[in-house]
């Protein structure tokens, strides 16, 4: 299958804001690494964290939670995440304040947790950029250890999802 052309790709994306919260000392070399190499993973972009659903799901937040809140921090939000008990059968958390489920006794049961876990932390999360108005929403990136999540709005998120229509895997998903 014939590679689509990286440098129109990217330079789309870069037309769409891709790079809107890069450090504008930065931003050239982001420019660069897009179009030579369409690589949308690098940190400065102030897009994508790595979160690893083993940590997430087992309520280590710290693994992650800095490098989310560098991102969001650049549109003005704060997460704040614990665990609500320290019971071990108690799987709901606090975000910024309102209770949710992790996961329930079923995904765990069916060691469906990691991905549910992960789906739900980030709908959440997604909940309250909608309450913010932001056009961005997180987008997940595989999963297990190797869980990302990625801040794009929709037209990067149509951009990237063209570009890996051959590479299904590469393609972020909804929570």
């Amino acid at each position: 299958m014939q590679k689509p052309d990286k440098e129109s790709y990217a330079t789309e994306l870069i037309n769409s804001d891709f790079l809107k919260y890069a450090d504008s000392s930065n931003v050239d070399n982001l420019k660069v690494q897009l179009r030579n190499s369409f690589d949308i993973y690098d940190a400065g972009n102030f897009k994508i964290a790595h979160i690893d659903a083993e940590e997430l799901s087992e309520f280590s937040f710290d693994f992650f939670l800095s490098g989310l809140n560098t991102i969001l921090a650049k549109r003005d939000i704060q997460l704040s995440v614990q665990k609500l008990s320290e019971k071990e059968n108690s799987f709901d958390i606090l975000i910024n304040g309102d209770r949710m489920q992790l996961y329930d006794q079923k995904s765990l049961d069916n060691e469906t947790f990691w991905d549910a876990a992960s789906r739900n932390f980030f709908r959440k999360v997604n909940e309250i950029l909608n309450t913010r108005n932001t056009d961005e929403k997180f987008y997940l990136l595989y999963g297990g250890n190797d869980l990302h999540a990625i801040l794009l709005t929709e037209k990067q998120l149509s951009i990237i999802s063209e570009y890996y229509k051959g590479e299904p895997r590469e393609i972020p998903y909804k929570p």
